[in-house]
């Protein structure tokens, strides 16, 4: 195939600020022969997430016959973020033909550093004891508190006993891509979840992603976050900051998108909301719980169990209703039910009507 768009950049890095930003140009000429409508695109490499590094102005642009553009990106990366280097490229594609026509930037990086820590004060020698007083009435208070609480992991309830272990490196559930879970608008999508790793991309239950067209549907972790939402060319979704205690342990997550906002619920309880006018987008791709659709990256490693997916947006009650129990099959909206309790066996049962049944790949069963 011809070449279609010529990417160049001046550097191959990006300078960042004390505040974790930047920003970088790349040149996009056209090399089709002829005028054209191009639209760019950010696309991660490795454990970069999108939002960190936008387009400034239109991501469509008219280019030309051999003409030029510059494309101004910014890089935002938020607190706490893992050091280490982030890279990505720009691609481009015609508009009128992105599965022909398009080219792919060169890399580019970011280094990610700590802050250098702040001179240590001095401690001031005394203690009041009224401090220690109010600490042990608080260990005493909690400590009785917890004797009464027999809510399992994370106070969330019952805890699975049968579930499959993920090794955060190959293993998943091929789901293929049943017509029955191809839908969009509303969605709820939610599991238990025992994390290993909470670093990089862990992908709970996937849908994609694709660049030609962009699409993308996810329950997971990244950089120590918790999040759902779609992608479409532009994020759309929510993320909370994954509570320390959850390493390990069972938790409850669920996400939600009720038609104006996407929302995130911990072991039944709201931790984060953000208003949206996009829920799920159109995608053509396979569904995957562990990894990505199709498999090959972003592999969760940890357990997980329960796992189900609604064409409606459940409310917080049937939340906490049904998180302690198996709804039923011709539930209103219930499009996918893999409980991941079989406990031995390559296949793991959709209870739902649609019987999307996944394929193990390489997880593993875990019991008590």
């Amino acid at each position: 195939m011809p070449r279609s768009f010529a990417i160049t950049t001046s550097v191959p890095s990006v300078p960042l600020n004390g505040s974790g930003q930047g920003e970088f140009t790349f040149t996009v000429s056209n090399a089709l022969g002829r005028p054209v409508r191009a639209r760019a695109v950010i696309e991660p490499e490795g454990q970069l997430q999108r939002g960190w590094v936008m387009i400034s102005g239109e991501a469509e642009r008219e280019l030309a016959l051999d003409g030029t553009q510059n494309y101004a990106v910014k890089v935002s990366t938020p607190p706490g973020v893992p050091e280490g280097t982030y890279s990505f490229r720009l691609v481009v594609v015609d508009v009128a033909n992105p599965d022909e026509e398009f080219a792919i930037g060169p890399s580019v990086a970011f280094q990610v550093q700590r802050p250098a820590a702040p001179p240590r004060k001095r401690f001031p020698i005394w203690i009041p004891l009224s401090a220690v007083a109010v600490l042990l009435l608080g260990i005493v208070t909690t400590a009785l508190l917890l004797r009464g609480d027999d809510s399992g992991a994370g106070g969330s309830g019952a805890t699975p006993t049968v579930s499959l272990s993920f090794d955060g490196q190959r293993s998943y559930v091929d789901l293929g891509q049943p017509r029955a879970l191809d839908f969009t608008g509303n969605v709820t999508i939610e599991a238990w979840i025992r994390p290993s790793t909470t670093g990089g991309f862990h992908d709970i239950l996937a849908h994609g992603y694709t660049l030609q067209p962009f699409g993308e549907l996810y329950l997971r972790i990244f950089a120590g976050t918790y999040q759902v939402g779609s992608w479409n060319g532009v994020d759309h979704g929510v993320s909370a900051r994954m509570p320390s205690e959850d390493a390990g342990q069972w938790v409850h997550l669920a996400g939600v998108y009720d038609g104006t906002h996407w929302r995130l619920y911990r072991n039944g309880e709201e931790v984060a909301s953000r208003p949206d006018p996009v829920g799920v987008v159109s995608v053509n791709a396979p569904w995957a719980i562990g990894a990505r659709g199709g498999g090959t990256e972003r592999f969760f490693h940890g357990d997980i169990a329960e796992v189900r997916l609604w064409s409606v947006a459940r409310t917080p009650a049937q939340l906490r209703e049904d998180m302690r129990r198996a709804p039923r099959e011709d539930t209103e909206g219930l499009v996918g039910s893999w409980p991941l309790s079989e406990g031995r066996g390559a296949i793991a049962g959709d209870r739902s009507r649609s019987q999307a049944h996944g394929v193990l790949r390489g997880a593993d069963w875990s019991t008590p």
